[in-house]
């Protein structure tokens, strides 16, 4: 094959530009670009992604999603300021603000507004929404109701630029994604998750959580901790007492079913406090496995399952803490 000067000339003198490799130090920042990145094929910036049914084995954006809640989500430009409401309610509803370096800058609640601005950012100039809608009755009504409430979460940014993807190594991210995910029964969340003023977080809690559960909520508005699955589908029992929560201002709980790698694998895969019904001491049982007919059932796939424990609008951390730690110890699979 014969080549001009001038192609020769242009294949020499062209830069090949490498994508960036994904090591522990830039592992946070890539798997946030991959979430950034992937709204931005679906909706323009600073424009809601609202998900209308409940999510799914079928439909499932964000790692480690529930039935709980339906989600919103945005990427939004505030490089000259963006204002964020939510709408005032008396159910459950926020918005979480997520800057590039998986931080959460705030949280907002029913009947509050925010002014988002870069020098609130531990990096760049656009953030994402992970807004979450409380769904009282996980029917057509429930749905209705929370879709009602999603239409009134409102952006108000005063500058538009879509968000660029970083072009990370998606090879090394994967792998290393995949090596940290191994970790999950070590996740101390509470250390992970929260803004970058928060002394207690924890470097390797942090790259822990990015893998395994990227987008969860600081401590204080939610607690979140993983139990450890039976590796079967043999038919099993777990009882606990309700834990220490606002209820009366929307706080719930709830048990969610994973695969191996944090993903919904089943359609009956979750149950909270409003769908499970409690003993008569107030205590909850939950079966696993053991068919429609038993009490509060939940399916799970057969192998390395995982379980996650949510407990949204704690009444204090010290309490939550305290709960998970003798969840843990004295709650066993029977």
């Amino acid at each position: 094959m014969k080549y001009s000067y001038l192609t020769l000339s242009i294949m020499i003198c062209t830069p090949v530009f490498a994508s960036t490799i994904v090591t522990n130090d830039n592992f946070i920042e890539a798997e946030t670009n991959t979430y950034f990145s992937e709204l931005m094929t679906k909706v323009p910036v600073n424009t809601w992604r609202h998900a209308r049914n409940i999510s799914s084995k079928d439909f499932q954006f964000v790692i480690r999603e529930n039935q709980d809640i339906l989600y919103s989500h945005a990427v939004v430009d505030v490089s000259k300021g963006a204002t964020l409401s939510v709408p005032q309610s008396g159910q459950y509803q926020i918005i979480q603000v997520i800057d590039e370096k998986h931080y959460t800058v705030a949280v907002i609640y029913p009947g509050e507004s925010l002014i988002i601005t870069p020098n609130m950012l531990s990096k760049g100039t656009h953030v994402f929404l992970n807004a979450r809608t409380g769904i009282i009755t996980p029917d057509s009504a429930g749905v209705k109701r929370a879709n009602l409430l999603q239409d009134q979460l409102k952006i108000e940014a005063n500058s538009n630029q879509p968000y660029l993807d970083k072009d990370f190594d998606k090879i090394s991210q994967d792998k290393l994604r995949s090596d940290l995910e191994k970790h999950v029964p070590e996740v101390k969340a509470w250390l992970g998750f929260g803004n970058v003023t928060n002394k207690m977080l924890d470097p390797k809690q942090r790259l822990y959580v990015a893998a395994a559960g990227w987008g969860g909520l600081p401590a204080k508005d939610a607690f979140y901790f993983p139990l450890k699955g039976t590796g079967n589908q043999e038919c099993r029992s777990l009882t606990f007492d309700a834990p220490p929560l606002n209820y009366e201002k929307g706080g719930f709980w709830s048990i969610t079913t994973y695969d191996d790698k944090g993903w919904i694998a089943k359609d009956n895969f979750a149950l909270n406090n409003f769908q499970a019904k409690a003993n008569n001491d107030g205590s909850y049982t939950l079966h696993f496995n053991c068919g429609a007919k038993a009490l509060n059932n939940i399916d799970t796939i057969d192998g390395n399952w995982q379980p996650m424990f949510r407990a949204y609008l704690p009444r204090s951390f010290d309490e939550i803490l305290k709960y998970s730690q003798d969840f843990t110890t004295n709650v066993t699979f029977k």
